[in-house]
């Protein structure tokens, strides 16, 4: 699971005024992933996920305006994801 400390390094945010909503994103990043993978987020550390849920943290922070998820998120997650419920 990401942590708030690791979006706002990756984000390079040193001030704590979004910190409420970043803690939004990262849970939007979660169910977000889950839902494409089919599955729960393993509990060790996979880069190719945690990376996916950083870019859509970021794409959300940047982009408040629903402007569609990049492809990119669902390119690293393809090799993670259950082809069947």
């Amino acid at each position: 699971m990401l942590t708030l400390d690791t979006v706002k390094e990756f984000l390079r945010i040193d001030h704590d005024s979004e910190d409420g909503y970043l803690s939004v994103l990262i849970l939007l990043a979660k169910e977000l992933c889950e839902n494409y993978l089919r599955h729960e987020l393993p509990t060790e550390k996979v880069e190719a996920i945690e990376q996916a849920q950083l870019l859509v943290v970021a794409h959300f922070f940047e982009n408040r305006n629903g402007a569609p998820v990049p492809s990119a998120i669902y390119r690293l997650l393809d090799a993670h994801r259950n082809e069947v419920f």
